[in-house]
């Protein structure tokens, strides 16, 4: 997942992301560092928000 490059390209925060999804700053921080991965709705969230295509996130 490219989110961290995403963020930066972007120039997005994390915690504008978090907010804008309503979920924790913690689960953001866990998807850029790859500890987690979002469920199938939110990387479809993601997708919209940043304006990226979903496959483009799942590869």
């Amino acid at each position: 997942m490219l989110l961290k490059e995403l963020f930066k390209s972007k120039g997005i925060k994390q915690k504008w992301l978090a907010q804008k999804m309503g979920v924790s700053e913690v689960a953001v921080s866990n998807w850029v560092k790859e500890k987690s991965i979002p469920s199938q709705k939110n990387f479809e969230k993601i997708s919209e928000l940043l304006n990226v295509p979903l496959k483009d996130l799942i590869n």
